[in-house]
């Protein structure tokens, strides 16, 4: 549907089968590009929640974009990390001589809690996983984007959290929020270069991280999981959790030609549950 033929595309937070950056991955493949995917790889003891990738998941997501007739190259990095994400960038253009698109989907959600009993470490990693990684992977591609005379392509995965925020979840919201403000002002940054910036911002996506929120949800609302996930669906139009192949199409669409005047946008993909 969209050509994306010899374009190369990196795509974090891409470490685990079924979730988002997996599937936007194999999606940016099946149009044809080349796909870069990164993920923190953390010990399990050292997970945030249970949508973390690991080496072996990035693995078995790179051979699966490869299975596609296309390249892929797996990278570990750390996007709160500055040196590990300029040695991202640089592995890709050394590797592929160009980047195209850059995905930011990397994103945890640590230590939810009323805001008056959560600990400042909780609020300050979930600020830097999510709104600092993606600074810092904008910072770090951009001028490779530039330096192509190609144009590009920029699009961040935020959340319906920016715009309908939940109780116990106020640094996770904040820091979508964040993210909101960067693609808008950063848009009109990079407009001259034919850089488009866009921000995607799903819903209730089935994935472990979202099966795991559910599960976190019951446990401190005291209902059955059962009831907590039919209170999540009776509330979005459409009557079914997102996957995130509805994620993927979008920024399938966002990456192409087709959008060509399209940037500092963003939008929502949550079945109609939220609609401003």
């Amino acid at each position: 549907m969209y050509n994306l033929k010899n374009k190369v595309a990196i795509v974090t937070g891409a470490g685990r089968k079924g979730g988002i950056g997996a599937a936007i991955g194999m999606r940016l493949a099946r149009e044809g590009a080349n796909v870069v995917v990164g993920d923190v790889c953390a010990p399990v003891s050292d997970l945030a929640n249970p949508g973390t990738g690991q080496w072996e998941g990035l693995l078995a997501v790179a051979a699966e974009i490869e299975s596609l007739g296309v390249r892929s190259l797996p990278v570990r990095v750390d996007v709160t990390d500055a040196a590990l994400v300029e040695a991202m960038v640089a592995q890709t253009t050394e590797t592929f001589g160009r980047l195209d698109i850059l995905i930011n989907n990397a994103g945890a959600v640590v230590g939810p809690s009323p805001v008056i009993q959560m600990a400042e470490e909780s609020w300050r990693k979930t600020m830097e996983i999510n709104a600092t990684g993606t600074f810092l992977c904008c910072k770090a591609a951009l001028p490779a984007m530039i330096a192509g005379e190609r144009g590009g392509r920029v699009i961040s995965i935020s959340s319906i959290a920016a715009k309908a925020p939940k109780p116990y979840m106020a640094a996770y919201a904040a820091s979508k929020a964040a993210i909101l403000a960067l693609t808008r002002s950063l848009a009109q940054e990079v407009a001259p270069f034919d850089i488009t910036v866009n921000a995607v911002l799903p819903g209730d996506v089935d994935t472990a991280m979202k099966q795991w929120g559910l599960r976190l949800e019951s446990m401190i609302m005291n209902k059955p999981y059962d009831q907590v996930v039919a209170d999540a669906i009776a509330q979005i139009p459409l009557g079914r959790l997102e996957t995130p192949e509805d994620v993927s199409n979008l920024v399938a669409f966002l990456a192409s030609d087709e959008a060509s005047f399209i940037t500092g946008q963003a939008y929502n993909v949550t079945g109609g549950r939220v609609r401003h």
